[in-house]
């Protein structure tokens, strides 16, 4: 009892802080943690989540385990029936949001019209697409009956858990909306903290919630610092500034080996579906020519890549789907290294007329050593007889849209636990990447094999639907997966607790003083 009341006495400071900049909860007493990470993992009232979900400030209905498998998180079961045109979603009992009010079925229904009412809306994290069929399918109805909530489907979908978990099923009070569907004040989620404060591009500041349904979190207060250069993030480490790093990128593959021979940190590396692409745009010469994208990959030495610019820290590509995804994931598919091969297929086609393009992020050059790699792929296409160079911008999405790049490198991953994500959104024939992004990936076979895939609902028939879907991208290359990325984070080994899930996710709620 004596550590609830402090929780709600620390609540009630971290409530009263918040508008008024006094003194942060945490700085005169009571357990605090620091850490970093290379993003703001707060993106502010305009974003349709407000905060990603490792902060553990709001939770969804259905999160993943480490096979990408999705699990309960506030819904504790769920049942599909009519051929996956309807599921039922039961709640978990005893759930109330960091305001004190209890999670109902109506909140979570009014969470889902939320969505469906804002979107198209841009995120820091993931976007919410027109229509928000990647989350729902065809969705017809949405209601609460009782402790669950049903979602009847025009189409039938094989696994809405899947597609729901993490992002698309975020709940948050209803409380938290303005009628514009943006926030209208702090986040009110369930999770195990709350948000006190946050400066932009700077620190967020956690604070235990004291009506959290589950163990009450090890520490009274979290502090999540932004550090975007890797070296400086290691530096604060070292330092004793911040007490672990976390996050997609929070170490670079070439800084884990001497951060784990560091006595004073330890290193928890996991598989990520985290995979790093080459997208190609084959809306224009040379890459409409389907030999130069067979050229361009078969002259990558994707084990160089995977085992030395990034540390062995990534394994490497072949298909589509990484093996994170199970056996969804083809394991019958290659992708040869044959340099010689390349350079007959260059010599038949014809050399370019001007340097390919390889566009990379400036963003991403803190995360993963994008610099190095776009260099070396530069040389690999050389000798093939592609001349090319590398250009580093801030902004991408308008080069893109523009049609100004050749071959695109950066890596991609799913908000949720459903492969049908990503080939819905990147590559069949209406899929904003696609169009938007100029890929110029046309498909018929293609289109309709994903389309059966997202309702097949028997496992053997789905799985045999994506392993043809695998096959059709490994011979026609509009992306072709490099490597498959762990994610390594770390801490002081004063902390205890750490984990982290295959969408790199650490849980803050699980973390505590080492004893």
């Amino acid at each position: 009892m004596r550590r609830r009341a402090t929780m709600i006495v620390m609540a009630l400071l971290a409530a009263a802080l918040w508008g008024c900049g006094g003194q942060e909860p945490g700085e005169q007493g009571g357990s605090r943690l620091t850490l970093a990470a290379p993003r703001d993992l707060v993106a502010g009232p305009e974003d349709p989540y407000y905060a990603h979900q490792t902060l553990r400030i709001w939770e969804p209905l259905v999160t993943v385990d480490d096979k990408l498998r999705p699990v309960p998180a506030l819904a504790t079961s769920w049942a599909a029936a009519d051929e996956g045109r309807r599921w039922t979603f039961t709640l978990r009992e005893g759930v109330r949001f960091s305001d004190g009010t209890p999670l109902t079925a109506e909140s979570v229904v009014a969470g889902v019209e939320r969505f469906l009412r804002i979107a198209p809306r841009q995120s820091a994290f993931f976007s919410l697409d027109a229509g928000m069929e990647a989350a729902y399918g065809r969705l017809g109805d949405v209601r609460a009956e009782g402790g669950k909530v049903v979602f009847e489907l025009k189409e039938g979908v094989a696994d809405l858990p899947g597609r729901l978990a993490g992002f698309y099923s975020m709940v948050q009070s209803p409380k938290a909306f303005a009628a514009s569907g943006s926030f209208a004040g702090k986040p009110i989620g369930t999770g195990p903290y709350t948000l006190v404060s946050w400066t932009k591009g700077q620190q967020a500041v956690l604070a235990a919630n004291p009506h959290y349904y589950g163990a009450a979190p090890a520490y009274d207060t979290i502090v999540v610092r932004v550090i975007p250069d890797a070296n400086a993030r290691v530096a604060a480490l070292r330092a004793g500034e911040v007490d672990g790093l976390i996050d997609k990128g929070a170490l670079l593959p070439g800084q884990v080996a001497a951060v784990a021979a560091d006595s004073r940190f330890q290193v928890v590396r996991s598989p990520s579906v985290l995979t790093h692409y080459l997208t190609f745009n084959a809306s224009r010469a040379p890459f409409s020519d389907p030999r130069l994208r067979e050229a361009a990959d078969l002259a990558v030495d994707r084990r160089a890549v995977a085992g030395t610019l990034l540390a062995g820290t990534a394994t490497p590509g072949a298909a589509f789907l990484s093996p994170v995804f199970g056996d969804l994931a083809d394991p019958g598919i290659t992708a040869p290294y044959d340099p010689g091969r390349a350079r007959e297929l260059v010599a038949a086609a014809g050399p370019p007329a001007r340097p390919v393009t390889i566009l990379i992020s400036s963003a991403e050059t803190g995360q993963f050593p994008y610099t190095d790699v776009a260099e070396v792929l530069r040389a690999s296409f050389e000798q093939a007889g592609l001349p090319a160079r590398v250009s580093v911008t801030e902004a991408t999405k308008p080069v893109m849209e523009a049609g100004d790049y050749d071959v695109f490198l950066s890596a991609y991953s799913v908000p949720n636990g459903d492969a049908d994500y990503l080939f819905r959104r990147f590559l069949r024939s209406d899929a904003p990447w696609n169009v938007e992004r100029r890929l110029g990936y046309r498909d018929a076979e293609f289109d309709e094999l994903v389309d059966r895939a997202a309702t097949r609902t028997d496992p053997a028939g789905r799985r045999e639907l994506y392993h043809r879907i695998q096959r059709l991208l490994a011979a026609d290359r509009p992306m072709i997966p490099l490597a498959y990325q762990d994610n390594p984070v770390v801490t002081t080994t004063g902390v205890g607790g750490v984990t982290q899930n295959v969408a790199y996710v650490t849980d803050l709620g699980r973390l505590a003083p080492r004893k």
